[in-house]
């Protein structure tokens, strides 16, 4: 009697596996039956078949990406002092994962900034630019450009904290224009467009995606806080360490929204993507004394 072959599991390699992204975007990946194979620095618990630590280091990422049909990059770097550190960090990684891959038509799906700019002063945006600029030359490769990104309570995203009451009667201190708009997207969201990418939906390209609401740096604030809070304006440097002020910095740096909401929304319905609300995720719990 003739055995059937067994059917081959596709191969996802994810690269930052144990970023918030990258944990949920593993989750999605077990559900659907995919081989994950998760990169990470450093050893960690993760949902996933395999699991390759100090990955920039170690040959066997290499080899696990020269087998994959596709490659999540999720790695980044917030708040650094020095250049190299996002070089490094991010452009660096960019390239390892391209050199692994080198010929295939793998689909290798990346996370950029709407405002990545290749010759930005701003490092954060920079490293995005040049990441995108060595990501752009596989033909498999899929570039998302996001702004802000939010999860809601228990567990916000650093961009929502910052929107956030100190203290009951405290104004929220903004450090940028409080006029700024943009259309954060649901971490649950970006992790399945990357699951989607990944498995082969649509077209290669670069693509502006963002959340289905469009609102100012205020009236997030005042959404976030679920009240209509006093919210006032201060410079980074006001910030009490040099660090808090590079991290906000960059945080800063991805508040922008799509030129086109009409092009992001068509984006979302070709990887097949139902944007969530942001009231699906706000109000925010109140932070505890």
């Amino acid at each position: 009697m003739i055995q059937p072959h067994p059917i081959r599991r596709r191969r996802v390699v994810v690269a930052g596996a144990n970023s918030p992204t990258g944990r949920l975007l593993l989750l999605l990946l077990r559900d659907s039956g995919v081989h994950a194979t998760a990169l990470v620095r450093q050893p960690a618990t993760l949902v996933a078949d395999e699991v390759i630590c100090n990955w920039t280091g170690n040959p066997q990422s290499a080899d696990a990406i020269a087998a994959a049909d596709a490659v999540v990059l999720l790695t980044g770097v917030c708040g650094a002092d020095h250049w190299a550190a996002y070089e490094h960090g991010m452009v660096g990684t960019a390239r390892r994962v391209a050199q692994a891959v080198g010929a295939r038509g793998t689909r290798v799906v990346y996370f950029s900034s709407l405002l990545a700019d290749a010759a930005s002063d701003n490092w954060y945006l920079r490293a995005k630019g040049m990441t995108e600029q060595v990501l752009g030359e596989l033909p498999g490769s899929v570039i998302f450009r996001l702004g802000p990104v939010v999860r809601g309570s228990p567990q916000p995203l650093p961009f929502e904290q910052a929107l956030l009451k100190q203290a009951p009667d405290a104004p929220v201190v903004l450090y940028g224009d409080q006029a700024r708009t943009s259309r954060p997207i649901n971490l649950g969201d970006v992790a399945t467009v990357a699951e989607s990418a990944a498995l082969g939906a649509g077209r290669s390209g670069i693509y502006e995606l963002g959340g289905p609401e469009e609102h100012s740096l205020a009236q997030l604030a005042r959404l976030a806080n679920g009240c209509d809070v006093a919210v006032r304006t201060a410079p980074l440097q006001t910030l009490a360490c040099p660090l808090l002020q590079r991290s906000v910095g960059d945080l800063l740096a991805r508040i922008a929204a799509p030129r086109d909401a009409d092009a992001a929304a068509a984006t979302a319905a070709q990887f097949g993507l139902r944007l969530t609300p942001l009231s699906l995720a706000w109000p925010l719990d109140e932070i505890e004394a």
